[in-house]
């Protein structure tokens, strides 16, 4: 007599064969246990215990999703075995067996898992996870945890002949963590190009620990040289640690350590180390170079931070660096801070130590040593800070703002240039106010004073005192059409006037102490008055339901008059207006006039013209890109030609690109009138997205006509390489650079600079 689960596979199996073909489930073991399949053809075994799913056969247990062309599930071991079928002709197969557990997906000829332990055997495996890709004759499925292989290939090229990879004798895969591989080949195609005994490469995103890539280069002063020789090492997500080394064939060696911790909104910081074994001279020379840094956040209010760079040598960074600021740096910075603010009253506190060594003149500067400076922002003078009514009284509308600065700072020199020394307290108090009188006229009176006590062993002043005063006024003017011209929507005029009214008087005591005693010399005072009027032209546009919003051109203009200056009273008219009819193209132009001819005599309405400058910029590119969302702020944008560095990439999403600047500029000195003229142009070209051309040329064309630069890249992606190719036959920095390297693992490359190659 058939025991209970015979009873129900029966009961299962007779369902199935009475159904309709489609997805069937065969009772669960366990809560959550249960087995879904589909096939072409569904065989049910039932004294064996087993069912044989034929064509298309797909199973599905928890998070393990099996495909294959033949697939036999045995109840009474657990175990799937799959393989794939023979195409009508028998000469080869269809329905290779494909393995999926989450993000892992393994493909081989044959396949056997048993579900209860997770084990399982993959002959002729293919596997891949997060844009890897193992190929093995042999695979060893073991949990969750871990795959081991054998013959392994590991690669990012996703092509049935790859373009490189790593040849492993034998490998043991740990899940999201590492691969430790046994006698390692590298390979380019069929090729070995270098061999190690063992090999760990990393499987899991984001920080981890492992052997640094190393690299191979020559240069002219180091020789042969071998750098980034080391390791890294993450054990936890608060802090990591790196050691490496530098082996030069001429020069000795370098040894660099780097810890960084952190604990987020809490602290962070880094520590680094270097060590320079100079042999160049002959003899054996040692130095080295600290840099530390940390800051803390003590609470929500208050922080400290601290840095520090130290060095035995004046040439470490030249010669250990290839960066350009590190190598053209000549001063070590020190320096301790911290702050402090109320968030209710708005006041805060903050203080400082620096020092600075300059390594060409060994001279020590301490300044700020200490400084402390105490600030109480803009706050309002009378009826205190809660918001009030705009009918309010007109004297609640003034406000006022203090701060105060002490700073000690003096050096120490070598031998004979004498030391200094400076202590000074700074005090600084403004009042100002805004009101609206007529509900349209903007009226901005303020007042500050400033004094400045000072102790110097090289300066007499001892105490210094200024104050101004001014009073602004202005308005806002609108001028706005609403045409229905094409895709025109609206004109909007903005005028906005405004004049300015100064008046400041400084004084010096010299003599005394700390600003004590003395004898006290004011300057003249001095009152002048500023005049500018704004102009700004915006246009609405419409496209389907979307409106779009611009500047299309700006008008400043700007002039002065100094009452209590010598001579030439009215200071000259300064122009400045842009033009942005699109947002591909900007033209900018500055003009200066004096307001007096040549024999000093004015002439308002006959200004005289001193400089002038224009730049135009011109971007187009083509493909899908809306030109409405291109950027319009040129002076932002990314700089190409000869001000690009030349090993940084470029970049041409869209089958083609064109930049052209043209600058001219005029300057008059007296009788004499300079001119200087360039033109500046780039090409890019990118037609089948593999391979992109750019060339870049300067063009000097006033005062003399010359070449000045020109540079010509060329980028080309070789599926899971790319290439790289810059070449600047003329300029300051004339020279090529060429690199070939892995994509996805970019410290494997081959790369030649000016002075030497690297690997």
């Amino acid at each position: 007599m058939m025991d209970i689960c015979n009873k129900k596979w029966l009961l299962a199996a007779l369902c199935v064969l009475c159904a309709a073909p489609g997805w069937c489930q065969l009772p669960e073991r366990a809560p959550g246990d249960s087995i879904a399949f589909d096939a072409a053809e569904v065989v049910y075994r039932v004294r064996a215990k087993r069912v044989e799913l034929v064509g298309n056969a797909t199973l599905r247990h928890r998070d393990i999703l099996l495909k294959a062309g033949h697939i036999i599930y045995d109840q009474n071991t657990r175990t799937v075995t799959a393989r794939a079928l023979p195409d009508s002709t028998g000469a080869k197969t269809r329905g290779l067996p494909e393995f999926t557990r989450g993000k892992e997906r393994i493909l081989g000829t044959y396949m056997r898992y048993n579900l209860d332990t997770e084990r399982g055997r993959v002959r002729t495996g293919r596997a891949s996870h997060q844009r890897k890709y193992y190929r093995g004759s042999h695979i060893v499925i073991e949990g969750q945890k871990a795959l081991n292989a054998f013959d392994l290939s590991l690669s990012t090229c996703d092509l049935d002949h790859v373009h490189y990879d790593f040849l492993c004798k034998n490998v043991r895969i740990l899940q999201n963590d590492k691969a430790i591989g046994r006698s390692v080949t590298f390979r380019i195609g069929p090729i070995p190009v270098f061999w190690v005994p063992f090999f760990v490469f990393p499987v899991k995103q984001g920080r981890q620990s492992g052997l640094l890539t190393p690299g191979v280069g020559s240069n002219d002063r180091d020789g042969i040289f071998v750098r980034n020789v080391g390791y890294y090492f993450a054990p936890s997500e608060y802090w990591d640690a790196t050691l490496k080394g530098t082996f030069r064939e001429r020069g000795g060696f370098l040894l660099e350590s780097r810890f960084v911790y952190a604990a987020r909104n809490r602290y962070s910081g880094a520590v680094d180390l270097g060590y320079d074994r100079n042999t160049s001279g002959g003899s054996a020379a040692h130095n080295w170079r600290v840099n530390l840094q940390h800051q803390h956040r003590l609470n929500a209010t208050t922080n400290i931070r601290g840095r520090g760079q130290f060095s035995t040598s004046t040439n470490f960074d030249r010669r250990n660096s290839d960066n350009l600021y590190r190598y053209l740096n000549r001063q070590l910075r020190s320096s301790f801070s911290f702050d402090k603010r109320w968030t209710e009253s708005g006041r805060s506190i903050d203080g400082s130590l620096t020092y600075y060594r300059d390594l060409s003149k060994k001279t020590n500067s301490f300044q700020g040593f200490p400084r402390i400076g105490f600030r109480q922002p803009r706050r309002r003078i009378f009826g205190g800070d809660e918001s009030t009514p705009t009918s309010d009284r007109w004297y609640r509308a003034f406000y006022y703002g203090f701060s105060s600065t002490l700073s000690n700072n003096f050096t120490r020199n070598p031998d004979p240039t004498p030391n200094t020394e400076r202590v000074s307290l700074q005090n600084l108090l403004t009042v100002n106010s805004q009101h609206r009188p007529m509900g349209w006229l903007d009226l901005t009176p303020s007042l500050n004073l400033s004094e400045e006590l000072i102790y110097s062993d090289a300066d007499s002043t001892t105490r210094r005192t200024s104050y101004s005063a001014a009073m602004t006024s202005g308005t806002t003017l609108y001028g706005i059409f609403q045409p229905h011209i094409g895709r025109l929507r609206g004109i909007r005029h903005r005028l906005q006037p405004q004049i300015n009214f100064n008046y400041s008087q400084a004084g010096s005591i010299y003599g005394g102490a700390f600003g004590v005693g003395g004898n006290r010399n004011w300057n003249d005072a001095r009152r002048s008055i500023n005049f500018n009027i704004g102009n700004t032209l915006e246009l609405k546009t419409q496209r389907g339901d979307d409106f779009h919003r611009f500047t299309l051109a700006t008008l400043n203009l700007s002039t002065g008059y100094d009452f209590d200056a010598p001579g030439q009273k009215w200071r000259s008219l300064r122009t400045r207006a842009s033009l942005k009819p699109d947002r591909r193209v900007d033209v900018r132009i500055a003009m200066t006039h004096g307001l007096y001819d040549d024999a000093g005599n004015r002439s308002l309405l006959h200004p005289r013209l001193q400089n002038l400058s224009v730049t135009s910029n011109f971007r187009f590119a083509g493909g899908r890109s809306d030109p409405r969302t291109q950027t319009s702020d040129f002076s932002n944008s990314a700089d190409f030609g000869f001000e690009r560095d030349l090993y940084s990439d470029f970049a041409s999403a869209g089958p083609w690109r064109f930049n052209l600047s043209h600058h001219i500029a005029m300057r008059r000195f007296g009788n004499t009138l300079t001119k200087t003229s360039w033109v500046k142009a780039d090409l890019g070209v990118n037609p089948f997205q593999i391979l992109r051309i750019d060339y870049a040329i300067n063009v000097d064309i006033l005062p003399n006509a010359k070449l000045s630069a020109q540079s010509l890249s060329l980028y080309r992606d070789l599926h899971c390489w790319e290439a790289r190719f810059s070449w600047y036959p003329t300029g300051f920095n004339r020279g090529f650079f060429f690199k070939i390297n892995i994509k996805d693992i970019p410290q494997i490359k081959i790369e030649h600079r000016r002075g030497g190659f690297g690997i």
